[in-house]
């Protein structure tokens, strides 16, 4: 025990570096986002989106990021290589992973029953498995399917590419030589979180937002006239713009530009 907090006290300090908070503004110093600012100090940590190490490691320690809403992991490599990564849900503490080309794949199942939290080429996955972390495009880093209790579904090859059925119904061709982790990712019980204070509110980093009938006209289009008024028929945002009732996009060139397979 004292040896895992030894590893993750020396490991973790050089994995993370302070986070500058920008308050919602461009490099302008314009307001680009209203009602951001200030909050806890945050930390930003290195996490390893590639997973080619090709070696086994140890989980040391499951913590929670407040840049993503997964949990990370943080994992020493039997080749003394140390990272965080995007936990999986069945992962827990002390257990074994493995990251990268198959090559001891069949003696390691022989040791351990459970592959989840597992990362393996495309092609060495089953079909029909429940992935996450998926590499669009190879040695580039996983950028599908990371958020908390979010997963895909592999469910076929075609040509040496992959076809993989996210979330949102729509299939996706990936290479079958691209990284993807076995599992579905941590922290799924976030969606029924709730902040419950202004207090914690605040340490987000959420700031007041002030009604747009409390305002002077020169500053809302809902603003001016004596004491309380209702919105208007159509409400809009400081902009000009609906913001209840009415859609911001056309949505007959949404599904003309709707096509059931990506290629990436």
């Amino acid at each position: 025990m004292e040896l895992l907090n030894y590893l993750y006290s020396r490991i973790s300090k050089n994995l993370k570096y302070g986070k500058i908070s920008h308050g919602g503004r461009n490099f302008l110093g314009r307001i680009c986002v209203h009602h951001r600012g200030n909050g806890w100090k945050k930390n930003y940590r290195l996490i390893d989106f590639y997973r080619r190490i090709n070696n086994f490691g140890l989980v040391i320690k499951l913590c929670s990021d407040c840049n993503r809403s997964a949990l990370l992991a943080l994992v020493v490599y039997f080749n003394g290589f140390g990272s965080y990564i995007v936990a999986s849900s069945n992962l827990a503490k002390s257990d074994v992973i493995y990251s990268g080309k198959p090559e001891f794949l069949e003696e390691a199942l022989e040791t351990y029953n459970s592959i989840f939290g597992w990362a393996l080429p495309l092609y060495s996955i089953k079909l029909f498995s429940v992935i996450h972390m998926v590499e669009k495009i190879p040695k580039k880093g996983s950028s599908l399917i990371r958020s908390a209790g979010s997963s895909g579904i592999f469910i076929g090859r075609v040509a040496g590419m992959a076809i993989i059925k996210l979330n949102s119904c729509w299939q996706v061709f990936i290479k079958e030589n691209s990284m993807a982790s076995v599992g579905t990712v941590s922290n799924g019980d976030l969606k029924y979180l709730s902040i419950g204070s202004a207090g914690k509110a605040r340490g987000l980093g959420f700031r007041p937002t002030v009604r747009g009938v409390a305002k002077n006209p020169c500053d809302h289009p809902h603003g001016g006239g004596n004491g309380k008024k209702s919105k208007k028929p159509c409400p809009v945002n400081r902009y000009g713009f609906p913001s209840i009732g009415k859609a911001t996009k056309n949505r007959k060139i949404d599904i003309k530009k709707r096509r059931l397979f990506k290629k990436f």
